[in-house]
Formats: C-alpha cells, sequence, structure tokens
C-alpha cells in the first residue's frame, strides 16, 4: 500500500490504527495531543477492519505540499511502521484557519495553532519538514507505478 500525499489525504488512522494529533497554541503556549480512531469502513465499530497497519506501508513525499500534508508523514516517522519514500517536505507546521469578512468574501489565513509532535515527554514543531526514509529515483518515475514497484523492492 503506498499512500500519495500530493492529494493530501489525512488517513493517519486508516494507516496506523490509531492516529496521533498534538498543537500548540502560539497564543497561550498550551499543548494538547488527541488520539482517536476512525470507522473507516463505516460498519459503527473501532476494530482491526478499520485499519491497513498489518501491510507494507509507504507513502510518497515530496516539498512541494505542506500543512497538514506535512502532520502526516511526521505522524508516520514517529509510529516507525511507515516507510517514508521521496524528498524532504516543504514543511509549515501553522493549521490555516478559514475567515470570512461580514460581505461574505472567504479567505484563509494561518492559524494560531501549530502542528507538533510529542517526543519523550516534550513537543517540537513540524515546520522543518520530514526526511524520508529512502529517497527516490527521479521526479519523471514518481507517478510510474513499475518503476515506483521496482524500486521499493529494491530496498528490501
Amino acid at each position: 500500500m503506498v499512500l500519495d500525499l500530493s492529494i493530501n489525504s489525512d488517513t493517519i488512522a486508516w494507516f496506523l490504527g490509531y492516529a496521533q494529533v498534538s498543537v500548540c497554541d502560539t497564543f497561550s503556549g498550551a499543548e494538547t495531543t488527541t488520539v482517536y480512531r476512525a470507522d473507516v469502513n463505516l460498519d459503527h465499530q473501532y476494530d482491526e477492519k478499520d485499519s491497513i497497519s498489518h501491510l507494507r506501508l509507504f507513502c510518497l513525499i515530496f516539498p512541494a505540499p505542506f500543512s497538514c500534508a506535512n502532520l502526516v508523514p511526521w505522524a508516520f516517522k514517529e509510529d516507525g511502521r511507515v516507510t517514508l519514500l521521496g524528498r524532504v517536505t516543504g514543511g509549515g507546521s501553522c493549521v490555516v484557519q478559514p475567515m470570512t469578512t461580514a460581505w461574505g468574501t472567504s479567505f484563509q489565513i494561518s492559524g494560531s495553532k501549530r502542528i507538533c509532535f510529542l517526543k519523550n515527554g516534550a513537543y517540537y514543531d513540524v515546520d522543518r519538514g520530514v526526511e524520508p526514509d529512502f529517497i527516490t529515483m527521479s521526479y519523471e518515475n514518481f507517478y510510474d507505478r513499475e518503476a515506483l514497484a521496482n524500486y521499493i523492492d529494491s530496498l528490501f
């Protein structure tokens, strides 16, 4: 199973069985971690059928995506069960905050909350990006399924 984060799928719980998301508030300094599970198959139960953690898992990462596409690789990197392939992610830790003017114009700004990860009781922000476990071949083969499968097979 390979996850391509260029489409920004937030599927941490599906890959790992649970998701751990930490957030630090830049104004108050408050820090919190939330752990959740997702009923991915919509059978109204949280069980092993909602996760693909038993498979060999890979995630494609590269510099263009940021923000939540940076959060997912950090969660995978911290967990250690998903192999990251590609290039260092674009970074970015501030959560996007949607806003609307009184006239109905919508826009987004960087919010006051930063995505963080919790390690040994301390919070660290994810702004610097995530290093892949293996640097992939050239970008021309990035979406070539056969080339990607051959590359993955050559790693193990």
